[in-house]
């Protein structure tokens, strides 16, 4: 049996820094959460197939998050002719308009967009506590806590048991201990670095690196990831979580595969 991993092709928050773009990853190469502007191309010179990410998960649709998403459209309509096979799935506030602005972007000359492709892609949407069920994963979802709508994902690989959690941009909350309970391993945000978190965080909601040894404690994660933060901040954020942890816990280092 394979260990199920995760390719990051981007661990930046919105301010981008040579060889590493806004945050983004693939679960097996199936699954893609979050689309940075580099997201197709990163795919490609990892030699990944683009179209085999049947499913792409948004945390939420600010524009650092989601950037990627006409370029990964465009490169399905050449090569399948169809968009019918992909799966996008977000917040319900959020997310059917986002893909359809980018649909616009890459149609604009077009007066019919549907006569373009042979079929569109299945949005779901989502928000609050459910599960979306896929073939080869179980994907739990709850809302984040974060300046727009949001969804933070726990997603187990029905093959092997082994369990994967994504916070997305968000503030913690009480609600993660057993959320992410006994994850295998958790990537979460620390845009603030290691801390401490700002007055302004109670207009945009983001996390540093305290508030991921908090889960990590409080889930019984077994293995770190920190992602989303500017680069002058990750050596900060690594040292305070080692000062608390004595789970294995690194950066989520650009072009890095990480089994889980």
């Amino acid at each position: 049996m394979n260990r199920p991993y995760v390719r990051v092709l981007g661990s930046a928050d919105w301010h981008v820094t040579a060889f590493n773009d806004n945050s983004c990853y693939t679960i097996d190469d199936r699954v893609l959460i979050d689309a940075c502007p580099s997201a197709l191309i990163s795919l490609l010179n990892a030699g990944v197939d683009p179209t085999q990410v049947s499913t792409i998960c948004f945390t939420h649709l600010h524009a650092d998050h989601c950037m990627g998403l006409p370029a990964l459209l465009h490169y399905w309509r050449v090569v399948k002719s169809s968009l019918g096979g992909l799966t996008i799935v977000g917040p319900k506030a959020t997310v059917r308009a986002a893909v359809d602005r980018a649909l616009q972007y890459i149609f604009h000359d077009c007066r019919d967009v549907r006569a373009e492709i042979a079929e569109f892609p299945n949005i779901v949407e989502l928000e609050g506590d459910c599960v979306l069920d896929l073939p080869d994963y179980r994907i739990a979802v709850m809302n984040s806590d974060h300046a727009v709508p949001g969804l933070c994902y726990c997603i187990t690989c029905r093959e092997s048991g082994r369990k994967v959690g994504l916070t997305g941009d968000t503030r913690y909350q009480p609600a993660f201990a057993g959320f992410y309970r006994d994850a295998d391993l958790l990537l979460h945000e620390c845009s603030f670095g290691g801390g401490p978190l700002p007055a302004f965080n109670e207009v945009c909601r983001h996390s540093s690196a305290r508030e991921a040894v908090r889960v990590c404690e409080e889930a019984r994660v077994r293995r770190l990831l920190l992602t989303h933060t500017f680069e002058p901040n990750r050596k900060a954020a690594l040292e305070e979580a080692r000062a608390h942890l004595s789970i294995p816990l690194e950066w989520a280092v650009p072009g890095s595969v990480f089994e889980f």
